[in-house]
């Protein structure tokens, strides 16, 4: 279960790394619901469980947003409050005059694009789906069996799909309907003659049928022997009837 979990993640961040240019070291934003989930399962360190779970170092930020709203909770999340100031470095969110809450600060800062390629580690499911639906809009959760990330949306895999095709100058959709309206004319049109002709059967080798040669005799009625070779002595057998004759 760990390896494919492992697997899912090598494949997700390759999915940002090419399509959004994420780089190394890993920027992510960390909630103060995430903090606290960890304190409460005592998983570990933040940066640490997150840089085994990516398989690279990453830098953890906090937004003076999410501080202030840890701190309003009161005493029993002041231990997070502390664990989160020392998990993460500060990012200034430009909300100085005006506290927001820590779902539309981080959407704030990801922005439209998520320029700075952040990944945001968060318990909230809603901010989770929101940053699904944005280009390059990665998020990090964690549960009882570890911390996870959370695979490429279909509208962001479909973005992709989208920008390539257009890319290739006509996209799947015209180059269908143009290959239909091309249909009837073919299909009126008159048949080509095929230039393929089938081979018909071969006859036989004329060396197999030719008649044999018979050898060639020389002026005294012999044939011609092969240079080199001996001549056939010839028998000479008595006749039937000379034997005959000879009994009587």
């Amino acid at each position: 279960m760990r390896r494919l979990k492992h697997k899912h993640t090598r494949r997700s961040i390759h999915f940002y790394e090419i399509n959004y240019g994420f780089r190394k070291p890993y920027k992510v934003i960390l909630d103060g619901n995430f903090v606290h989930a960890l304190r409460e399962t005592r998983m570990g360190e933040p940066a640490e469980l997150l840089a085994k779970l990516l398989g690279a170092p990453v830098k953890c930020y906090l937004t003076r947003c999410s501080l202030l709203e840890l701190k309003a909770l009161g005493a029993p999340f002041s231990d997070t409050l502390g664990a989160a100031r020392k998990a993460g470095l500060h990012l200034s969110c430009g909300h100085d005059d005006r506290a927001l809450s820590t779902a539309e600060c981080i959407l704030d800062n990801i922005g439209k694009t998520n320029p700075e390629h952040y990944i945001v580690a968060t318990q909230e499911r809603a901010l989770r789906q929101t940053l699904g639906g944005l280009p390059g809009g990665a998020s990090i959760f964690t549960n009882v069996n570890g911390v996870h990330m959370e695979p490429p949306s279909e509208a962001q895999r479909n973005a992709i799909e989208q920008a390539g095709e257009a890319s290739m100058g006509v996209s799947k959709h015209e180059r269908a309907a143009e290959a239909m309206q091309q249909l009837p004319a073919l299909q009126r049109g008159p048949r080509e003659k095929s230039i393929f002709r089938r081979k018909g059967a071969k006859g036989p080798n004329p060396l197999s049928v030719q008649k044999k040669k018979r050898p060639e005799r020389d002026a005294a009625g012999s044939d011609h022997a092969d240079a080199g070779s001996k001549p056939k002595r010839k028998r000479s057998r008595k006749k039937a009837t000379d034997e005959a004759g000879a009994n009587v």
